[in-house]
């Protein structure tokens, strides 16, 4: 009951506290609500402001995330051309080192050529005598063409006179036989002689025998023709044999070309514009077909090879803008476009392929090759150099 008593009296005292205190301590409660609402005013003023700027400042590189495609692990490229030995042999000079300018032609090394030269030598040696033996030949056949020739022409002036002589033969035969018949027709009847009968057939006897001469002439003078004509043939054998000399010569004439080309192999030169990059050899030293001398590369030809994510594949096209800066040259803008775009992701290339054999899958994003065509900026562009490259995907 105490308690309850004391409660009571205590409440009872703090009701009076409160009613006492706004005459003793009056509240100016307007003053207060005036200060709240100016501060948040000014608060909200400043986030406002602070927005503004946030999204002054952020928006451009939000905007450049949208509209473009950034590859930062970029590298510019060229035709690092490495030249070689296509001979053997000991290296007599090297005309260049890394750095120097070449133009087209000039020559870039040189291999000894010594023996080159002698076999080149020795080549043309049997060349000219081959040469010679088929000036040979050809004098003979000269010769056995114009023997050939006389001999046909006696043969048939020979032959000619056989068969005119033959003829005549012929009529005389004719003619002692005639009269043989007439006068054994005459001996028959008594009138005529018995020595005039003789001499008749004597007649006729001789001109049988003229005509068989006449005849053996005319065989003899058609086989003396034909042993001509029969060496009419070496000229075609003489022909032959001059033919065969001219494969030779032909074999001859293709090593000696070989042997050509091997001595111009043995002088390096430059096949284009560029300049140079790294040697491998000194003078003095033995090289073989396929040892490497040197590498350049055209300055004026370079590009930049970069990766894309797959992700952001999709949205790089052929001929897209491309701004590229170097790392060598910060101050450096270079422009470009998208001039090839990869059909295969650069994993694929690995010399060493994850076949996943164990079933174990970690999703990793791919990677594939573009080639962005870029200009030379007074040879400040060099390969291998780190540039950041900033693709522009709107269409």
């Amino acid at each position: 009951m105490d308690k309850v008593v004391e409660l009571r009296k205590d409440e009872e005292l703090a009701e009076a506290g409160e009613q006492e205190t706004p005459t003793a301590r009056p509240p100016s409660p307007p003053k207060r609500v005036r200060g709240r609402i100016g501060g948040g005013r000014a608060k909200l003023a400043l986030l406002i402001v602070a927005l503004a700027l946030a999204t002054l400042t952020i928006w451009p590189w939000l905007s450049h995330r949208w509209t473009h495609v950034a590859i930062n692990d970029s590298r510019i490229a060229a035709n690092l051309v490495t030249v070689g030995s296509e001979v053997s042999g000991r290296v007599s000079s090297i005309e260049v080192i890394a750095g120097d300018k070449v133009k087209k032609g000039d020559l870039l090394a040189s291999i000894d050529s010594e023996n080159a030269t002698l076999e080149l030598a020795a080549l043309d040696a049997q060349i000219d005598g081959v040469s010679a033996q088929q000036a040979q030949l050809r004098a003979q056949q000269d010769m056995v063409r114009t023997q050939v020739t006389a001999k046909l022409a006696a043969g048939e002036a020979q032959l000619t006179a056989a068969e005119a002589n033959h003829r005549a033969s012929e009529a005389g035969l004719v003619n002692a036989r005639s009269r043989f018949e007439r006068v054994n027709r005459l001996a028959s009847s008594k009138v005529t002689s018995e020595q005039v009968l003789e001499e008749a057939q004597a007649a006729l006897s001789t001109a049988t025998e003229q005509e068989k001469s006449a005849a053996a002439a005319i065989a003899t003078a058609r086989a003396n023709l034909d042993v001509a004509k029969a060496e009419e043939a070496q000229i075609v054998v003489l022909e032959r044999q001059i033919a065969v000399l001219e494969s030779q010569k032909e074999a001859l004439a293709a090593q000696r070309g070989q042997k050509e080309v091997d001595l111009r192999k043995r002088e390096i030169r430059a096949q284009f514009d560029g300049v140079i990059d790294s040697t491998f050899i000194e003078a003095g030293e033995y090289v073989g077909p396929g040892t490497r001398l040197l590498i350049y590369h055209d300055p004026d030809v370079i590009w930049v090879d970069a990766n894309v994510k797959e992700t952001d594949f999709g949205r790089v096209k052929l001929g897209a803008p491309a701004a590229i800066t170097v790392d060598a040259y910060p101050q450096l803008k270079v422009d470009g476009k998208v001039a090839r775009i990869g059909e295969a992701a650069t994993s694929q290339f690995a010399l060493l392929p994850s076949p996943n054999p164990s079933g174990n899958f970690t999703k990793i994003t791919q990677r594939l090759p573009i080639r962005i065509e870029i200009d030379q900026r007074d040879g400040l562009l060099r390969p291998g150099m780190m540039v950041e490259v900033s693709i522009d995907v709107v269409d």
